[in-house]
């Protein structure tokens, strides 16, 4: 595993333990991603589902959007141009499933 993944995966504990289950992952600054990142954001994703959260992406362009569209991960990880939007996401969200 990789350090930046480990990092990823440190972050995600902290978060968890501090009691943050909606997190944004700004990929913006990302220009490569392999299958071990991606398993790893999968990882989190999954992670963030099972404690009653959820992941967004943002920032996801060029060969990184591709990834996510080849492995299909793009059907259940949802991407935003910015984080943002993606944090805004999260109270659009809550906002429809009161109602």
């Amino acid at each position: 595993m990789g350090v930046e993944c480990k990092q990823l995966e440190l972050a995600l504990d902290q978060l968890l333990s501090d009691g943050h289950t909606r997190v944004v992952l700004d990929l913006s600054k990302l220009t490569k991603l392999d299958s071990g990142g991606l398993g790893k954001i999968v990882n989190c994703f999954s992670r963030l589902k099972t404690a009653g959260g959820a992941l967004c992406l943002a920032g996801t362009t060029g060969m990184i959007d591709g990834v996510m569209k080849l492995a299909h991960a793009d059907r259940f990880l949802k991407s935003y141009p910015t984080a943002r939007e993606a944090a805004e996401s999260f109270s659009d969200s809550s906002a429809s499933s009161a109602n």
